[in-house]
């Protein structure tokens, strides 16, 4: 998810991702379905905030936000861009709404995430981040999501995944090509390989909704 910050002076903090855009709307549709009326979201890798703050003035407002981000993390449009830009950023797309709350730096990889243990967490939701990052970052997910939520929480997963070790349609296999020559580190995961180690770490199988443009959504439910 590459990302530009926008030349309108009414927003000089603002970065946008296009995807982040396009796919705002159907990914709120599916939240709706999985999220309870009150609670916190915890959100791994926000970007550029243009997600948290759609879904929380679309959403029950008794749901509270709480967005992240990582200095490493691939949507920075150069090395030299840090969390700070990021962190700016969605505190831009989020002024004015009540129930986002100010967004923390955040490591998924780290074996503790600094989250406030008294905040309901009921649900983590990652979007569009286990293709672009090493794969432990995808391990720090569901070994976070399962630390941090109580029984009966939700970890939802979104973005392109392979199935049965096949990306598919050939644009998914493209795509996971590009990335792999990128960084060798990255590129589409097996959606069983994700549901073998959410099993591991306490989850239920997945329910799967496909999503526009070959994308799906994987929503674990904590045992």
């Amino acid at each position: 998810m590459q990302m530009a910050t926008t030349a309108s002076a009414s927003a000089p903090k603002r970065m946008f991702a296009p995807a982040a855009d396009r796919n705002k709307e159907p990914i709120c549709k599916v939240l709706q379905k999985y999220l309870p009326e009150k609670g916190c979201v915890l959100e791994i890798a926000s970007g550029s905030g243009q997600h948290v703050s759609y879904f929380a003035a679309n959403l029950p407002s008794t749901l509270t936000w709480q967005p992240t981000e990582y200095s490493g993390h691939a949507s920075f449009s150069s090395p030299q861009q840090q969390a700070d830009a990021a962190l700016d950023s969605i505190s831009d797309y989020c002024e004015g709404l009540a129930n986002v709350l100010a967004p923390l730096a955040l490591d998924a990889g780290a074996e503790e995430w600094p989250v406030d243990s008294n905040k309901d967490i009921v649900a983590v939701l990652a979007i569009n981040i286990t293709h672009i990052s090493p794969y432990h970052v995808t391990e720090g997910i569901l070994k976070g999501a399962c630390r941090t939520l109580s029984t009966g929480g939700t970890l939802m997963i979104y973005g392109p995944f392979k199935v049965g070790g096949v990306a598919s349609p050939e644009s998914n296999a493209r795509f996971d090509t590009s990335l792999r020559s990128q960084d060798a580190s990255w590129g589409l995961r097996d959606l069983e390989a994700i549901q073998a180690l959410a099993e591991e770490s306490g989850f239920a199988a997945p329910e799967v909704t496909e999503l526009p443009a070959n994308n799906k959504m994987l929503a674990f439910r904590k045992l």
